[in-house]
């Protein structure tokens, strides 16, 4: 008996956000005149080529200042 509850309960629960569901969708429908919602693809800056590299040369160059910069003070001593 408790399973049969639990059961009815868990439908009613799915029921509810289901009707929920359709009834904001045909509202989102509704409001926009039918048309569909145009989908903007973001590339995040690590997936642009140029950017890369532009990276990997500016890490280079801070690399190899640091370099200079130990090489230098070593030499120093």
């Amino acid at each position: 008996m408790r399973l049969l509850i639990f059961v009815a309960v868990i439908i009613g629960i799915a029921v509810i956000f289901g009707a929920v569901y359709g009834i904001s969708a045909l509202l989102e429908r509704k409001r926009s005149g039918g048309r569909t919602r145009t989908v903007i693809k973001t590339s995040a800056p690590d997936d642009d080529p140029e950017f890369l590299r532009n990276l990997a040369r500016r890490l280079a160059e801070e690399e190899n200042q640091k370099r200079d910069e130990t090489g230098d003070a070593s030499n120093d001593k």
